[in-house]
């Protein structure tokens, strides 16, 4: 039963680095390349049902609509990566 948590855990870790590079790219490529990019378009198909959580919950705070930058894509990003920061230390 370890082995398979294991593997469960390592797999999950792979798919959220998988995700985070990504949410990368999406940043990166937005400001670079046309909005109807193939790998853009590939990166937010990933990226936003992450990210669409965070949007609903944040967006109840009008204060940050006048913020210039994504805060939910930036909170997305940073729960990810504590998310994957602490599932080897469960398993």
């Amino acid at each position: 039963m370890h082995t398979f948590a294991l593997i469960l855990s390592r797999t999950v870790i792979a798919a959220l680095g998988m995700i985070e590079i990504c949410m990368l790219l999406r940043a990166i490529l937005s400001f670079f390349v046309d909005q109807e990019s193939v790998i853009l378009t590939f990166c937010i198909a990933v990226t936003e049902p992450v990210i669409l959580p965070f949007r609903a919950m944040l967006s109840r705070f009008e204060s940050l609509e006048r913020v210039p930058f994504d805060i939910p894509f930036i909170v997305a990003y940073f729960a990810l990566a504590v998310l994957g920061g602490v599932l080897p230390a469960v398993a």
